[in-house]
C-alpha cells in the first residue's frame, strides 16, 4: 500500500485574490510549483492568446485567478501549465438517480473517478468567488472541476466518451479547438442554476474533449450530454420520465452518436451492463447501497486499483442536490473514510494521508472492441 496526501481549501474573494491565495500554497511545495509551471509541448504564444479569449468567453474571471496564481509563484502566466492542457484521461463511471428510485427520495448523483494517481490532484475545494456562485468540487490542476455542486444545487459529473482526447502525446488528438473537460465543468457549477440553465450554457460551446457528461437539480431533472469531436447530444429526464435513472461509463451510448465512435473498452461495457442490472427495477436505493457499488471491486462493482495502468479509482462520491452536500471517500478504499461536505459551510484547510492499493489488471479489459 501506498499513502499519498489529500487536501480540502477554501477559497473566496476575487477570481485573482483566490488565485493569489492558491498560489501561496503551491510555491510553499517545490514538487507542486513544478508541475504547474511546466511547459507543454506545441504550446506557443499565439495558443497561450487563444486559450485567453476562449476562457473570457466561456470562464469570465478564469484568466485573472491565474494571472493570481503566476504573481504569487512569481512566474509568467504563460508558463502556468493549465493553459496548454485546457485548450485544445480518465475512465469513469456515474449515475444519476431521480427521486422515485432513492429510498430519501431525493435526487442522487453518484460517480467512481479512475486515473493514475499521480495526475490526481486529490484536492476537495470550495470556491466563492465574487460575482459567480459558489461550489465544492474535486480540482484538476487546481483551476479545472471534475465535478461538484454549487449554491442553487446543480450537480455536475463526467467521464470519457470514447478514446481520451488530450494534449499529452497518448492521447487522441482533438479534433476541434475548444476546452476540456475540466473547465467546462467549472463554467457550469458557477454559471448555471439547473439542468435547463446548464443545457442552454453548454449547447454552443467549443469542447474538444470526447465527454459523458451528467447534470443533476434539486427539481430532479437530470440530462446526460455527450461529445464527440464537437458534436453534441443529450437526454434528459424528469419525474415524468418512464425512465428514472441515467448513467455513463466511457463510451457513448446516444444514438445520434454511436456511429462516430462505435467501440468501448471491455472495462466500460462491463461497468455500464453492472449498473444496468443493478438500477433496472430497483427501489428505495440507499446512499450505502450506491456507495458499495462504487467501492466493490470490478467486475462485479466499479472500483478499480490499476493506478500505474491509468485505471485506479481516485475518489467515490454521491452528490445530493437537495442537501447541496457531497460524501466523498478517496481511494477507492473503505478505510480511508466517507467524509460530508456542504455548499453553505466553509471548510477547514486540511492535509491528511491517505493508503492506496496498488494491482494489475488483466490486459483483456483494455481491448477496443465495437459495440454491440
Amino acid at each position: 500500500m501506498n499513502n499519498v496526501s489529500a487536501y480540502t481549501m477554501n477559497l473566496k474573494g476575487t477570481n485573482y485574490e483566490t488565485g493569489y491565495q492558491m498560489g501561496r500554497i503551491m510555491g510553499e511545495i517545490p514538487q507542486l510549483k513544478a508541475l504547474h509551471t511546466q511547459s507543454v509541448e506545441g504550446f506557443g504564444t499565439d495558443d497561450f492568446k487563444e486559450a485567453q479569449k476562449l476562457f473570457d468567453q466561456w470562464c469570465p474571471g478564469l484568466t485573472e485567478e491565474i494571472q493570481g496564481f503566476a504573481d504569487a509563484l512569481q512566474v509568467n502566466a504563460d508558463q502556468i501549465f493549465f493553459y496548454g492542457m485546457t485548450y485544445l484521461l480518465p475512465r469513469c463511471s456515474h449515475m444519476a438517480l431521480l427521486p422515485s428510485i432513492t429510498a430519501e427520495h431525493k435526487p442522487l448523483l453518484a460517480r467512481n473517478y479512475e486515473f493514475h494517481h499521480e495526475a490526481e490532484d486529490f484536492c476537495l475545494v470550495k470556491t466563492k468567488i465574487k460575482g459567480k456562485f459558489a461550489h465544492i468540487g474535486t480540482s484538476v490542476l487546481f483551476f479545472g472541476r471534475d465535478d461538484g455542486i454549487n449554491e442553487h444545487g446543480l450537480a455536475v459529473t463526467m467521464s470519457s466518451c470514447g478514446f481520451p482526447v488530450g494534449a499529452m502525446a497518448y492521447m487522441r488528438e482533438p479534433r476541434i479547438k475548444g476546452l476540456q473537460f475540466w473547465a467546462v465543468i467549472r463554467a457550469l457549477l458557477e454559471n448555471c442554476k439547473d439542468v435547463s440553465d446548464g443545457l442552454q450554457y453548454i449547447r454552443n460551446m467549443p469542447i474538444a474533449y470526447n465527454l459523458n457528461l451528467i447534470l443533476l437539480d434539486q427539481a430532479g431533472n437530470t440530462a446526460l450530454v455527450e461529445t464527440v469531436d464537437g458534436r453534441l447530444a443529450f437526454k434528459k429526464l424528469d419525474a415524468d420520465s418512464s425512465q428514472q435513472f441515467l448513467h455513463a461509463t466511457n463510451h457513448p451510448v446516444l444514438p445520434e452518436l454511436v456511429p462516430y465512435e462505435p467501440k468501448a473498452f471491455v472495462h466500460s461495457a462491463k461497468r455500464y451492463d453492472y449498473i444496468t442490472r443493478k438500477l433496472t427495477g430497483a427501489s428505495e436505493i440507499t446512499r450505502d447501497q450506491l456507495k458499495n457499488m462504487l467501492l466493490s471491486k470490478y467486475p462485479e462493482g466499479l472500483c478499480t486499483h490499476y493506478y500505474e495502468e491509468y485505471f485506479g479509482t481516485t475518489k467515490s462520491m454521491i452528490l445530493s442536490p437537495a442537501d447541496r452536500s457531497i460524501d466523498i471517500c478517496w481511494g477507492g478504499r473503505e478505510e480511508n473514510g466517507w467524509e460530508r461536505f456542504l455548499v453553505s459551510d466553509d471548510m477547514k484547510e486540511t492535509v491528511r494521508e491517505i493508503g492506496l492499493n496498488f494491482e494489475k489488471a488483466d490486459p483483456v479489459i483494455y481491448t477496443y472492441q465495437p459495440l454491440d
